[in-house]
């Protein structure tokens, strides 16, 4: 391990599903029980590519559910009740799922250090906000962006707010890689709870400065 790697950054920026709170897989879940009812190889199609777009906003993807799996002309209201039906589901899920390994224990430790700690999430800002308020997490961070916000977005605000400072994301998905290859800043990838295919792992394992399994391996002896 390498005690002193986050000390070299001034501004962390962290993913939230998969990297702070073990969430992958009930979100998956969440998608599912939104579409029920909707024929089963539809929903089934549409987890699948859930499962592969982590990092991008559920207000993309159930639009992209009547486009390219109901091919139907969209609707404001069925897509609004759709969203609705996700965050309720969601806000259970954030509340049960647990804090992933060595979290807080990191978050406490580097947040006593001259640094600044956001989150830039594909979920929505709102709930985090929410979440990580009653989870008694949120002290820790200067800011947590999220949707409907894309994760470049949030990105740009955090560094924007910090011009100069050399920056770090911390993430599991391949949405997360390349976010921070726009904003040409340093990627460390964790493993343990992505979901991603094997494909898109590969390709995040090859880009990422350092990877890890969680963030455990963060913290200074």
């Amino acid at each position: 391990m390498e005690s002193n790697l986050l000390d070299q950054y001034e501004i962390i920026i962290f993913d939230c599903d998969g990297v702070l709170i073990d969430i992958n897989e009930l979100k998956c879940e969440a998608f599912g029980k939104a579409v029920e009812g909707y024929d089963t190889d539809i929903v089934e199609k549409f987890v699948y590519h859930c499962r592969n777009s982590f990092g991008i906003s559920r207000y993309v993807k159930f639009k992209e559910f009547f486009s390219d799996f109901l091919n139907e002309p969209y609707n404001e209201e069925i897509y609004k009740d759709l969203v609705s039906k996700y965050s309720n589901i969601c806000k259970d899920f954030y509340m049960s799922a647990k804090i992933t390994p060595g979290t807080e224990k990191l978050l406490s430790e580097i947040s006593l250090k001259n640094k600044y700690l956001y989150i830039a999430s594909g979920s929505d800002e709102i709930e985090l906000k929410e979440v990580f308020s009653i989870r008694n997490l949120k002290k820790y961070f200067s800011g947590i962006y999220g949707s409907p916000k894309s994760k470049s977005e949030c990105t740009s605000i955090v560094l924007n707010n910090h011009p100069g400072k050399k920056a770090v994301f911390i993430g599991d998905s391949l949405a997360d890689l390349k976010t921070a290859r726009e904003y040409q800043i340093e990627f460390i990838y964790m493993t343990n709870f992505t979901i991603q295919s094997y494909d898109r792992d590969q390709l995040c394992r090859d880009g990422a400065t350092k990877i890890i399994k969680t963030l455990e391996e963060l913290i200074q002896c």
